[in-house]
């Protein structure tokens, strides 16, 4: 018994003497925050600073699973997202050409404070976990330190915030819209109906000063009035705390079979399939007395509906901006993009002799109008592609069949909607017209659930699925990671694989090099890829990345891309 209790008690000693040193490993932290306190209004960011000390003899390797920040909103109020991470970009390559960290290092955090969030202040914990490495090679346990920060959050409405940004960021990115507005004029998206616009403007070239001026500001009218209703809808859907992009419209198959349908039938009119107008007024009445005003609006509209899949050089920084900004500001940067599309056509209502430059009126207009609509044809057919990645073969087979349908309606309505006709007849017509379009759409085009299958021409042996795994695994190896962000709605995507990414030199110039090719499909809603597109300050797609093995920060290449931006990034790879 005694033997015992002589054991219990020198048990209790030694334990009693450890507990000193128990307890200052356990309480031991290497890392600190700059600031714990941050005053700030809805829509705005802040940015967390963390001072890491790395103890002598360590070292810290940069594997983003093994060493960042993670931000806690234990309230769950909705109101705080995680920002980009920022990492130091000096340091050692060891032999798998990890980047090392030694010594005092800062790390920052950005934090999103949603436009919804309400007046007061918030408590978040911020976790940083790290696992030291020893320098001989062997690695301890990974490990979590824990801090708090309070945000003060300084009013609880978005219209009472102007911006995120100070005064110039806005004043730049006002500029940037308007001259992304006026270089959209030149992107293929928009071609068509820049030439139906040019020709109509041949056509005018007869016509007073006054009617050209009308014609061109009235077509402007129409693309600000889009925007205008554009700016709304993007407005509506981030209050209500959707996910919201440059072109987003175009990740619902309704809007695609709309504007699908939209340009065949204005295709069909370019072949003279049929000429809109009101049943009972003749053409030469009707070309009097509107002088063609109606029709620049709409083609004003028209234009903005193409435009919106296109991203041009300049405009994708400016609508990245304007998505994380209060709605005063995206109405701002909408209405000047509007008026940067309608720049051109508003000079030449202003200065009308510049009519002259375009060839005189003649049989060559016909062959023109009817070349133009083969384009629209073609731009169809891409819709089409969209619609069989949405929602598979089946539907497109009956989409197909809608148009059928569609083009019928449209060849009754020419053919009987005429002055050689009486009102009577034109106007039974036309009530039959719309009747079959009507139950023409309810039969072909029920409700259907989106294909689970993806678009086989999108991943193929050169190109691997892209997730936030796969960049951690090429990184983790060692290897250089390109990543292409696209959609099959996307025609500077399109135009960029097919002049640039996938021809036969900079296929081959990525295979030596040993590049990772991952592909992000955004042809449907994907939270992941709208966040990647956040983080990089990029409204819609496309965007490209290359992460080059030693670098924290990945090379991201401009909306349109060139083979030499691409050759001279791989030559970074050593």
């Amino acid at each position: 018994m005694k033997k015992s209790i002589i054991l219990i008690l020198l048990t209790l000693f030694v334990l009693t003497l450890n507990c000193p040193l128990v307890a200052e490993v356990e309480n031991n932290t290497y890392s600190s925050i700059i600031k714990q306190n941050f005053s700030s209004q809805s829509g705005n960011q802040i940015t967390l600073e963390i001072i890491f000390d790395i103890p002598e003899g360590y070292h810290q390797t940069f594997q983003e699973e093994y060493f960042g920040i993670e931000i806690v909103d234990e309230k769950e109020t909705g109101f705080f997202t995680e920002g980009k991470t920022f990492y130091p970009e000096e340091g050692e390559l060891d032999e798998f050409k990890h980047l090392n960290y030694r010594g005092n290092i800062t790390i920052k955090k950005d934090i999103l404070i949603s436009e919804n969030a309400k007046k007061g202040d918030y408590q978040l914990q911020v976790i940083f976990y790290y696992q030291l490495c020893e320098d001989d090679g062997a690695c301890l346990i990974p490990e979590e330190e824990y801090h708090n920060i309070t945000v003060n959050v300084l009013n609880d409405s978005v219209a009472g915030a102007t911006t995120g940004s100070n005064k110039s960021d806005v004043l730049k990115y006002l500029i940037l819209a308007f001259v992304g507005g006026v270089v959209l004029n030149l992107m293929p998206c928009v071609l068509p109906i820049l030439s139906i616009k040019a020709f109509a403007i041949v056509k005018q070239s007869q016509d007073s000063p006054r009617d050209i001026f009308l014609n061109g500001f009235l077509y402007t009218l129409g693309i600000i009035f889009s925007f205008i209703v554009l700016a709304t809808v993007v407005t509506i859907i981030k209050l209500s705390g959707e996910l919201v992009g440059w072109g987003f419209q175009f990740q619902n198959t309704g809007f695609v079979v709309f504007l699908l349908s939209l340009m065949f039938v204005f295709s069909l009119s370019l072949f003279d399939v049929f000429v809109f107008q009101a049943p009972g007024i003749s053409v030469a009445s009707q070309a009097s007395g509107k002088k063609g005003y109606w029709g620049s609006f709409l083609t004003g509209i028209f234009a903005v509906l193409l435009a919106t899949p296109c991203t041009a050089p300049f405009l994708g920084a400016a609508l990245g901006f304007a998505f994380t900004q209060p709605p005063v500001i995206i109405y701002a940067i909408f209405i000047l993009v509007g008026l940067g599309l309608g720049f051109p056509f508003l000079i030449i209502g202003v200065f009308p002799k510049a009519v002259k430059v375009f060839p005189k009126p003649g049989e060559w207009m016909n062959i023109f109008k009817e070349i133009l609509g083969f384009l629209l044809l073609a731009f169809a057919v891409k819709m089409v592609q969209v619609i069989l990645v949405q929602m598979g073969g089946a539907y497109v087979i009956n989409v197909l069949l809608f148009l059928l349908i569609l083009g019928l309606a449209a060849w009754m309505y020419g053919r009987f909607v005429t002055p050689m006709h009486t009102k009577k007849t034109q106007w039974i017509i036309t009530f039959l017209a719309v009747l079959i379009i009507i139950f023409g759409a309810m039969l072909t085009l029920k409700g259907q659930a989106p294909a689970n299958t993806e678009n086989s021409s999108t991943y193929d042996s050169f190109w691997t699925k892209f997730s936030e795994e796969a960049i951690e695994q090429g990184i983790s190896e060692g290897k250089p990671v390109f990543v292409d962000f696209t959609a099959a709605y996307c025609m500077v995507c399109k135009t960029n694989e097919a002049t640039v990414i996938n021809t036969s030199d900079i296929k081959q110039a990525f295979t030596d090099k040993g590049v990772l090719m991952l592909k992000g499909d955004y042809t449907k809603k994907d939270p992941l890829i709208h966040k990647w597109l956040q983080q990089y300050n990029k409204a819609g797609v496309p965007l490209y990345l290359l992460f080059v093995p030693g670098k924290t920060e990945p090379i991201v290449f401009p909306e349109i891309i060139t083979k030499q931006m691409i050759f001279n990034a791989l030559d970074e790879i050593k």
